[in-house]
């Protein structure tokens, strides 16, 4: 019997939230007013067709919560139509856009058909050209490959150079063997 009554009084409970709840739902719904309104223009120079949409709160005295519309313009020369939803989200984004881009150019940027890469101000940049990839060094170029073929100022080879068949090759005694490798 006991455990009847303890449901019965959480079921109560229940019943009394739900209720309360219902109660703000209504009043929440009727705080919210929506306000709607077209318009025609008609001048000598053109024909403008406005729609709009907008959510305000009651509430908050008036404060617009949201705005749609969309305005129709048709001159001689003919029609434009504007969104200001999508501008407000373009126009949003734009500045989120512009930081990132910002940081892009930083270390690749597009110059007379050239792609640079490379951080700006770094002495050591690559440089893609239209016949050649260019590598320089303090504004001097040390290394390009263009035509099948690779131009180095100087190099360092580590271990061992092989060409076509030949090779140097380093012994354990620290010097250098020039011989056939394939």
């Amino acid at each position: 019997m006991a455990t009847l009554a303890r449901q019965s009084l959480t079921l109560e409970d229940f019943s009394g939230e739900l209720a309360d709840l219902e109660d703000k739902t209504i009043l929440n719904a009727t705080a919210l007013e929506q306000r709607l309104s077209s318009q025609i223009l008609q001048t000598q120079e053109q024909i403008q067709q406005s729609v709009s949409e907008q959510y305000f709160t009651k509430d908050e005295t008036n404060t617009l919560i949201s705005q749609v519309s969309t305005a129709f313009t048709q001159t001689a020369e003919g029609w434009q139509m504007d969104f200001n939803k999508i501008v407000s989200i373009v126009n949003a984004n734009q500045a989120a856009t512009d930081a990132e881009f910002q940081e892009w150019t930083k270390y690749i940027r597009f110059v007379d058909g050239n792609i640079i890469l490379g951080q700006v101000q770094n002495p050591v940049i690559l440089t893609i050209k239209n016949d050649r990839v260019s590598f320089a060094q303090s504004g001097q170029e040390v290394a390009y490959l263009s035509n099948a073929e690779l131009v180095i100022t100087d190099a360092r080879i580590t271990h061992s150079l092989i060409i076509g068949d030949f090779g140097w090759v380093p012994r354990a005694n620290g010097s250098v063997d020039f011989k056939k490798v394939l």
